[in-house]
């Protein structure tokens, strides 16, 4: 079966694609045992500003590790294809489904094939970001919890994951976005990470660079940190495997 990448895209979504800058966005995991019959859906996720990461099964030992907006698990051809049962549980699941019969395990479901602009409405209604939190609402209950939510939190570095903006010792560090998501699933992740569990949790399962583009936004994320590698304070290395996060 051809991979997704080799599918042909109209020239209409390239057009979309090259000329929407996004600020910010959101990410969607896609499980789909056949990716290229979603991708003219695919293709309009990722023209408003959705990363979009495609796996072909939920085996895939990276999929825990994910912090992503929501799952989109095509059971038009598995139909008890579902999400990992070690994955975050308050991540919303969408079923794409061959009949609206068809059970959906607690998630939402969308008959498919279908029409696009259907599903992307559902999309955005179960992807919409919550407002950010005032200082006046951090102090209640309900409002610390999203705040904690919100931000993430290692030594002197702090991560505010809805504005995607990162503060080490009070000044801002301004990251890419891949810079900002490596150094998310670094700090998130609770051991040693392959540099191809990196790549895939990335840039999903179909990414065919070489893993020394790994190293190279490692290297320019440890000189924006001030990070030494000989003495790393924040991400360390592993060698001939990874990386992990410095806790020493």
């Amino acid at each position: 079966m051809p991979s997704l990448e080799n599918q042909t895209i109209s020239d209409a979504s390239i057009a979309g694609l090259e000329g929407a800058f996004c600020d910010t966005t959101r990410r969607i995991v896609v499980i789909s045992a056949f990716p290229g019959t979603l991708k003219h859906l695919l293709s309009e996720l990722m023209s408003r500003c959705y990363d979009v990461l495609v796996f072909h099964h939920s085996k895939e030992p990276i999929l825990p590790l994910l912090d992503n907006d929501l799952f989109i698990v095509d059971r038009t051809h598995i139909a008890d294809e579902s999400v990992p049962a070690s994955v975050n549980e308050e991540t919303d699941v969408l079923y794409l489904v061959r009949s609206a019969e068809a059970e959906a395990d607690g998630g939402r479901s969308l008959v498919w094939p279908g029409s696009v602009q259907e599903a992307i409405g559902l999309i955005e209604e179960m992807t919409s970001i919550r407002p950010a939190v005032s200082a006046s609402e951090g102090d209640s209950p309900i409002g610390a919890a999203l705040l904690s939510e919100q931000l993430l939190r290692f030594k002197d570095i702090q991560m505010d994951l809805k504005r995607m903006q990162t503060v080490r010792g009070g000044s801002k560090i301004d990251l890419t976005k891949t810079e900002f998501d490596l150094l998310r699933l670094l700090i998130s992740t609770d051991g040693v990470l392959s540099r191809q569990d990196i790549m895939e949790a990335l840039w999903g399962t179909d990414y065919f660079g070489g893993s020394n583009s790994i190293d190279v936004h490692i290297k320019s994320l440890r000189h924006k940190l001030g990070d030494n590698p000989k003495q790393p304070q924040y991400i360390a290395t592993v060698r001939g495997f990874g990386y992990r996060i410095a806790k020493d």
